[in-house]
């Protein structure tokens, strides 16, 4: 009995999290611009807070809430905030996407889904805000997220919103995309 108590356990907190814990400290992040170069760094990024952005093409909740976060972007340029907005597609996707959908982020893609795994991002949108040290402080709905929740995390607190639930199935979700992503790279490319 002990060995079947024992082994549930550890298949339970094998599972992958439905998103980050609040305090989780820099996510791994390795992504690329649209121009195929290198995207931001955590050295990069020092000191700022980062608000990113997970989205795909195809997530139509997604597209309604980019004209939301151009505003708050618009709002907050020059506080010491730094926006994403991260897919998986490839980069010609994405480029024919935002030319009907501009974006004021920096846009960049996670052509192995590496990002999108470190963050636990599979619940898209959701949007990640991390603290000046690289800390998570809320992961949100980009329908709950407004430039006061933002400044919360500027000033140091951890903001009062609604966190987003994360995805129930992260595995069937990270399935899902690659399968998604491998059928984008047939039609578009691998870049």
């Amino acid at each position: 009995m002990r060995i079947v108590i024992l082994l549930l356990a550890l298949t339970a907190s094998a599972a992958p999290p439905a998103k980050l814990p609040i305090g989780t400290s820099r996510p791994a992040l390795s992504v690329h611009l649209l121009d195929g170069s290198a995207g931001p760094t955590w050295n990069d990024l020092k000191g700022k807070v980062v608000v990113i952005d997970f989205w795909a093409a195809w997530c139509t909740p997604c597209t309604e809430s980019i004209p939301r976060m151009n505003t708050i972007e618009d709002e907050l340029k020059g506080d010491g905030v730094k926006f994403l907005a991260i897919t998986y597609e490839p980069r010609a996707k994405a480029k024919a996407f935002l030319a009907a959908h501009p974006m004021h982020s920096t846009v960049a893609t996670d052509d192995d889904l590496s990002t999108f795994s470190s963050f636990a991002a599979w619940g898209i949108p959701m949007v990640y805000i991390l603290d000046a040290e690289g800390r998570v402080a809320a992961v949100v709905h980009p329908s709950k997220l407004t430039a006061d929740v933002i400044r919360s995390v500027l000033a140091g607190r951890v903001p009062d919103v609604e966190q987003h639930p994360g995805w129930k199935d992260p595995a069937g979700a990270a399935k899902y995309f690659r399968e998604q992503l491998e059928l984008d790279r047939a039609k578009y490319g691998r870049d």
